[in-house]
């Protein structure tokens, strides 16, 4: 059966559920699986798409094959005392047309398998492919320029937590996902990170206030220089692993760095799909920005006109302004 044909018939087969189905639960089984009993079905009352594969009680399911992405929910269901239905659901009904691709691969990959584990094993390979393309085309994944971004920002944040005991506090300053200007502050003291790959950048401001040192005792500019290339090994997903790992021992400093990366465009779910693109840290530069630093600021605009100023700065003018780490960290933890 040809791929096209095969998203055909399993499109029928869920439109005639929809039909039928009323308030009920309906399934059809799958029976181009012939070693397992697999089900293409309908939640009546939600209308939910979904595939099942019906499991003996005795064969463990382990929580990384119980899941949930995008648009997808992945449950352990009991249907007997003998038996469970694995069960694939589809929460977003917008995102019909990639979930039925991803079923249609589910089933193409376990036509010849006949043992359950192996059956398992398979789709949570499937799960971790097609995850990261309900994220694209959901558009909530984070492009590589995002990714880039964020990786800085999270290794920063990862520098402090390793210099300082009070990890609230530290967690605490990481305000720029919450729309701050500046990306840490510090009672009156802040950070500003730019990521780049380039060896001599030229960095992006965002507007005329984010480098505006007038409102603080000290504004610094850091600079994290890192090599980008293909690879799970310092990616996105993997420093944030690192984060959690390190706050393991207070739930309440997970669920609050959580929520931080929630604002940051991440959800829980989503973590492991930032896997493919590495972003190994060569450097850090910190800079002291203060008067005499080439920024624009709302002072230097001599008008309440003009706002919203996007500019660049050519870091390499700026070596004067170099200052060590630890210059900077003193500073940004002094009460």
């Amino acid at each position: 059966m040809t791929i096209r044909k095969m998203m055909t018939d399993i499109k029928q087969i869920w439109v005639k559920q929809e039909s039928a189905s009323g308030k009920n639960v309906v399934r059809k089984r799958v029976e181009s699986i012939l070693g397992l009993n697999c089900f293409i079905g309908l939640i009546g009352v939600t209308g939910a798409r979904m595939f099942q594969m019906e499991l003996d009680t005795s064969l463990p399911v382990h929580k990384n094959f119980l899941r949930k992405f995008r648009g997808v929910e992945i449950q352990a269901i009991p249907f007997s005392q003998s038996h469970i239905e694995y069960t694939i659901i589809l929460l977003e009904k917008e995102l019909t047309e990639i979930f039925t691709l991803f079923i249609e691969d589910i089933i193409e990959k376990l036509g010849p398998v006949a043992e359950p584990q192996h059956a398992l094993t398979i789709i949570y390979q499937r799960v971790n492919y097609w995850k990261k393309l309900f994220a694209r085309v959901s558009g909530e994944f984070l492009t590589p320029q995002q990714q880039r971004g964020l990786f800085g920002e999270l290794y920063f944040l990862s520098l402090l937590l390793d210099r300082n005991e009070n990890k609230q506090s530290v967690l605490d300053s990481w305000q720029g996902v919450l729309g701050a200007n500046q990306d840490f502050t510090f009672n009156y003291n802040a950070v500003e990170i730019k990521t780049t790959k380039a060896n001599n950048p030229s960095l992006n401001i965002s507007n005329e206030l984010q480098l505006d040192y007038s409102s603080w005792n000290s504004l610094f500019l850091g600079v994290v220089l890192v090599n980008e290339s293909a690879g799970s090994i310092n990616s996105l997903s993997s420093i944030i692993n690192e984060i959690l790992d390190g706050l393991a021992f207070n739930i309440e400093l997970v669920n609050a760095f959580k929520v931080k990366l929630g604002f940051a465009g991440i959800e829980e779910e989503a973590i492991d799909a930032y896997s493919e693109i590495s972003f190994t840290p060569r450097n850090i530069r910190l800079f002291n920005v203060k008067n005499g630093f080439p920024v624009i600021t709302p002072e230097s605009l001599n008008s309440d006109s003009i706002h919203n100023v996007k500019y660049q700065i050519d870091i390499a003018a700026c070596s004067s302004f170099e200052v060590q780490e630890e210059d900077v960290f003193p500073i940004l933890f002094d009460k």
